[in-house]
């Protein structure tokens, strides 16, 4: 009788999470999902030998949506609830930083595969975290240096798989497959024996993840295995009386060994995981994603396909019917510009020796079928060609294109409030990345409030820091090319119409405007840096007691003229030019 392997705690956890999944079948749920979005929509069929035609619906409906949603410019801005001019300061900071980290973690880039995960398979994940090493360096730099993966949601494993409310789980796992030389490398970092470190050995346990099979898998090594990254929340201790603080603590572990042993994160009190449900199901924490509806629909339109795909092949062609006693090689009625040798015709017309049946006519049904419900299914998903804005746009204004296109968006204010739901989750967690590693509190820099000049200091303590009474604001806007279309119209009229200078039309330009507004605004210090040459230059002549300041002023408006023209500005440009 074999013993009985000794598993941890986190690995009881885990499986219990398995035993979810597969009785939700969610696994072959979401593998299904995508290879119907990416194309591979006979998978898991019989095809009976051929490679059959399909037409995909799923792709364009869902890529529509995913961008209605996903085109937007995002901004986090962090605030101050009350009128204190240094908390004011600190949450500019804030703000700052989180710029600046959207911009580092990509996650321009990233917010389009969150979204698309979430539309597809009913909603996807983002795990941040502090990659500083574990050491002194950590008290002395005080910047977070913040990495986010995304995690598939098969990956992730919940207390409570009725509780909507990350926060409110008990503790979370993500697991993920790693090479077994590398697990027991950070085993040997972290301290532990030999004897645990052998109990780390390569599994088979794959068939938990998407799109991934073992034999797929690069045999190097001692091969993988399946880590688990445990978090919960724990009360902090070290509190004051009667507050009730929380703390994170995590660690990883494998079947038998806890590799990492749980640690405490001081100040972290929220789970470092975001989450975005493309759609609600009640007392369910996941969502509803858009392709599994749309599969049925799917599989019946290729299938229709198909059918008459197979019927054009048979009898959508003439068949030759021949007399194989008068013809000798038959296989050249299938050739184009062949001879055909006949033999005993005996006089008879070759005619009598081949025949061809004609084509057969096919009802339309099966096209007509077809073609509905692939205009029906795109009309009930909202995104018929109107919708999804297919119209000539040079006969159409972008303000009414723009118009059109946000009353068929008005469909998706709910994803639309998902993401920007995600999006404040990943702020909260990046701010209190920022309160739990800056041990020695933080130092800003602000105006003096008195009106003196100069920059003040601020130092902020750590516990100051984590009790900031703030507001987290998400501010969007849209960034599709005809919203852009619009706003540059708009501005071009104002300029037009002389509501404002060129070099405030100029100023207001974005980045994502179709005017070089780069090559404006190096025009326009160019001409500035002239205009102030040519006043020092003048400035300097008055003071050396020039007599003559009719030539001289001659001198310069010439000097400015010439300097301009080079430029492109004209005679114009030195209207506003001292003299």
């Amino acid at each position: 009788m074999t013993e009985e392997k000794q598993v941890t705690d986190i690995w009881r956890k885990y499986r219990a999470g398995v035993e979810h999944h597969r009785s939700k079948n969610l696994y072959r749920r979401d593998e299904r999902c995508w290879h119907f979005y990416t194309g591979d929509q006979w998978w898991g069929m019989s095809q009976g030998g051929q490679e059959l035609p399909m037409e995909n619906i799923i792709k364009p409906i869902l890529k529509y949506k995913i961008a209605m949603v996903a085109t937007t410019d995002t901004t986090i801005v962090y605030s101050e609830m009350s009128e204190n001019v240094i908390l004011q300061e600190i949450c500019s900071e804030l703000s700052s930083f989180a710029k600046e980290e959207w911009e580092r973690t990509r996650m321009d880039e990233l917010k389009w595969k969150v979204v698309k995960a979430a539309a597809i398979t009913g909603d996807s994940y983002v795990y941040a975290c502090d990659t500083r090493p574990e050491s002194s360096a950590v008290v002395q730099d005080t910047t977070p240096k913040i990495d986010v993966r995304m995690i598939d949601r098969s990956a992730v494993y919940l207390a409570d798989e009725q509780e909507q409310d990350l926060q409110q789980q008990a503790w979370i796992i993500i697991a993920e497959r790693l090479p077994v030389e590398v697990v027991r490398r950070q085993a040997r970092e972290n301290g532990l024996s030999e004897e645990q470190i052998e109990l780390i050995v390569s599994d088979a346990e794959t068939e938990t993840r998407l799109n991934n099979d073992l034999n797929e898998e690069i045999k190097q090594g001692d091969g993988k295995c399946t880590c688990l990254v445990y978090f919960t929340l724990v009360d902090d201790e070290k509190g004051a009386p009667g507050e009730v603080r929380k703390m994170l603590r995590f660690g990883r572990s494998t079947e038998q060994v806890v590799y990492q042993p749980l640690q405490d994160v001081p100040g972290m009190d929220v789970y470092p995981i975001a989450q975005m449900r493309w759609e609600d199901m009640p007392n369910s924490a996941r969502g509803v994603g858009e392709c599994e509806p749309l599969i049925p629909n799917q599989i019946e339109i290729n299938k229709t396909l198909a059918r008459r795909s197979l019927i054009v092949k048979r009898y959508g062609y003439p068949t030759a019917v021949y007399d194989a006693e008068k013809i000798d090689n038959p296989a050249a009625l299938q050739k184009v510009g062949a001879v055909v040798r006949a033999r005993n015709l005996n006089g008879m017309p070759i005619t009598n020796a081949v025949q061809y049946l004609e084509p057969r006519t096919t009802s339309g049904e099966g096209a007509a079928l077809q073609q509905e419900l692939i205009a029906t299914t795109r009309e009930l998903e909202g995104a018929s060609d109107n919708a999804t804005g297919q119209v000539d746009v040079t006969k159409t204004s972008g303000e009414a294109i723009k118009a059109a296109r946000d009353q068929a968006a008005m469909v998706l204010n709910d994803q639309a409030a998902a993401y920007k739901s995600f999006v404040e989750q990943m702020a909260r967690i990046w701010y209190k990345l920022w309160c739990a590693y800056s041990p020695q509190g933080m130092t800003f820099l602000y105006k003096d409030p008195a009106g003196g000049e100069g920059m003040l200091h601020a130092i902020i303590t750590p516990q100051a820091l984590a009790a900031l009474d703030m507001q987290i604001k998400i501010d969007v806007s849209p960034a599709d090319p005809y919203s852009v279309l619009s706003q540059q119209t708009s501005l071009d009229n104002a300029l037009g119409g002389g509501h404002i200078t060129f070099e405030e039309w100029v100023s207001v330009l974005d980045a994502n405007s179709p005017v070089p507004a780069a090559k404006f605004r190096k025009i326009l210090e160019e001409r500035k840096a002239a205009q102030q040459a040519m006043a020092a230059q003048h400035a300097a002549a008055q003071g050396q007691g020039m007599t003559n300041t009719a030539g001289l002023t001659d001198a310069v408006q010439q000097a400015a003229i010439q300097a301009a023209a080079m430029q492109g500005g004209g005679a114009n440009a030195v209207q506003s030019v001292p003299v």
